[in-house]
């Protein structure tokens, strides 16, 4: 199977955007002083930042091998599997937003990375980061999940 002209390049492209923004973006944004050396925070939850960055990571380099890998005859599986996978990782991430109330949460810490502000029509509006960039990861999942063919291409 030629991968590089099946019908699903642009599935498995946008995929593999979203796992590479999955892998770095994380870590960028939690290997810092904002979070895994953050001396405020208590060593267990740091320890658990870690441990999340790390897991999400390998997971990501497990979905580029599925993507990039001619494993199975009807390969609209592996892009089915590295689909979920991916919504596994995205959809707790909603969850959490949704339970911050049961347990204080919260989705921007004083010591880490500022919202984005856009000024409409004079007035400024916040964005979280987190959801601004995990919004668009979803997006892009959405599209290209859609975008998946069935169909078995030609040898």
């Amino acid at each position: 199977m030629e991968l590089l002209y099946d019908q699903n390049l642009l599935p498995r492209t946008l995929m593999t955007v979203t796992a590479i923004a999955l892998a770095v973006g994380p870590a960028v944004a939690d290997f810092n002083k904002t979070h895994a050396t953050n001396p405020l925070w208590p060593p267990h939850a740091r320890f658990h930042v870690v441990w999340q960055v790390i897991t999400n990571s390998t997971l990501c380099l497990m979905m580029l091998y599925i993507l990039w890998t001619p494993l199975v005859a009807q390969y609209n599986l592996q892009l089915i599997l590295v689909a979920i996978v991916q919504a596994a990782i995205l959809a707790p991430l909603y969850i959490t937003i949704a339970s911050m109330g049961l347990f204080d949460g919260a989705l921007k810490d004083v010591n880490g990375l500022r919202p984005f502000q856009f000024n409409i029509g004079g007035r400024i509006v916040e964005l979280d980061t987190n959801v601004v960039g995990f919004s668009n990861i979803t997006l892009v999942l959405i599209i290209a999940s859609c975008n998946i063919v069935s169909s078995v291409p030609a040898a």
